[in-house]
């Protein structure tokens, strides 16, 4: 078997396509959807920021998550990308795949994915065309296979 998945995605949504080469014809495989990822953080707080004293004398400070309630909710649905590629890849339902996700979610899935899947990447491509037709898609791919 020589099948190539081609994971599309951003923080809110992915999509993986199959074909038999690239470029070739692309076929959904499944879609998942993260509706936190399309939120506002405002709306994924549930209240102010917690407040602290300083150390000398009576004034009070709001503190700030070290990390950022979109950013964590981008690794939340990484991982869970990253999840099911890899149960994919382990029964194996493809040898090779291509990444072609908006920057910032492609950086998260560098920092997530390892082993036997990350050996199985041929091509990361940072461009979010989610919500794209998948002739477009294949148009990008194209483009980035020709730029070798």
């Amino acid at each position: 078997m020589n099948t190539i998945w081609v994971l599309v995605a951003n923080q809110a949504e992915a999509q993986i396509y199959s074909a038999n080469r690239i470029p070739g014809n692309l076929s959904l495989v499944g879609k998942m959807v993260h509706e936190e990822g399309a939120a506002h953080a405002r709306d994924l707080t549930s209240d102010a920021p917690g407040r602290a004293f300083d150390s000398n004398g009576p004034a009070r400070h709001s503190m700030e998550p070290e990390t950022g309630v979109k950013e964590e909710e981008r690794r939340r649905f990484v991982k869970e990308i990253v999840g099911r590629l890899e149960a994919a890849h382990m029964r194996g339902r493809f040898d090779k795949l291509v990444l072609l996700a908006a920057p910032a979610v492609l950086g998260v899935i560098r920092k997530t994915i390892h082993g036997d899947l990350a050996k199985a990447v041929i091509k990361e491509i940072p461009k979010g065309v989610i919500g794209q037709a998948p002739d477009k898609i294949h148009t990008q791919l194209v483009r980035s296979f020709a730029l070798k």
